[in-house]
């Protein structure tokens, strides 16, 4: 949003700014209140760092979503504009929930993550606080994509949003039978919420560069509004696309940047954090890239 320094775009930063503000204090208060805790006794007196990060990773996602929803012309009067960024601040909200909900009961559909999370499992909210963050780049891809900063965008947005969530469970699945193999039977989400945080490190990074290869995808489909549908269509047929292949290009990077470093025993057996934060760096790195070729 491009702005002249005016009492009118002071008034819109102000009233951009407050609402985003008041969104992740609505945000913190609603979250506490769905884990059915206290925020402020989870985070001061149990110190409970698990649930720091998830709520971290969920106001960053909310961040995200209003980024989006404050980028391009500035409504033709303000309460206008502050209509649009409510409406954005409460559908991010909902459609974060909805997302949780989805990443606890059909993505990790094998365990409980809220469960692991309340015992203090950094490794469960690592990968809680990664989903979050995941949406939120989703949605706010979105929301620039179909250029309607007002309810008009949102049927595209959300039929955007539960296409992705098919994206993620797909490559959740795929790296859930990657492990499979390699450790006789055992199980990727058994393994998280037991406590191995480096394999949720790099899962996270998975996650997370899969989530901006998606948004890459918008990039090479234009948006059409009376085409709604088969456009919402062709960017997710482009979006999977680019999330099956960014691991095959992370692991011809890995190979050469972690070579003669048998990662499978350092993260999956030995919980190695610096092996697990260097592999999620690089699907990070390689997704970047993809957005920055393809812009």
């Amino acid at each position: 949003m491009n702005y002249e320094l005016s009492t009118w775009s002071l008034a819109i930063v102000v009233i951009n700014l407050s609402i985003a503000i008041a969104a992740i204090c609505v945000f913190r208060a609603l979250f506490g209140v769905l884990a059915g805790v206290n925020t402020t006794v989870e985070l001061a007196e149990k110190d409970n760092f698990a649930f720091g990060i998830t709520f971290a990773g969920g106001a960053g996602a909310l961040g995200l979503i209003l980024s989006a929803a404050v980028t391009g012309d500035a409504a033709v009067n303000l309460l206008t504009e502050a209509g649009n960024v409510l409406t954005y601040a409460l559908a991010g909200m909902i459609l974060l929930k909805v997302g949780s909900m989805i990443n606890d009961y059909i993505i990790f559909h094998k365990v409980s993550l809220k469960t692991a999370i309340a015992e203090h499992q950094l490794a469960a909210g690592f990968v809680q606080a990664s989903n979050f963050l995941a949406l939120g780049l989703i949605i706010s891809s979105t929301v620039n994509w179909v250029e309607y900063e007002t309810w008009r965008g949102l049927p595209s947005v959300l039929m955007l949003f539960f296409g992705t969530q098919c994206i993620l469970l797909l490559v959740t699945r795929l790296r859930a039978t990657v492990y499979h193999r390699r450790h006789q039977g055992e199980s990727l989400q058994q393994a998280i919420v037991a406590g191995n945080t480096a394999l949720a490190i790099r899962y996270s990074g998975h996650v997370l560069g899969t989530a901006l290869a998606m948004t890459a995808g918008a990039s090479l489909v234009e948006y059409y509004p009376a085409q709604s549908l088969l456009s919402v269509a062709y960017w997710l047929g482009a979006g999977t696309g680019l999330a099956l292949l960014l691991p095959a290009l992370a692991l011809i990077a890995r190979k050469a940047i972690l070579h003669n470093i048998n990662v499978a025993e350092e993260v999956d057996q030995q919980e190695n954090i610096g092996v697990a934060a260097i592999e999620a760096v690089i699907y990070i790195a390689i997704a970047l890239l993809l957005i920055g070729v393809l812009a």
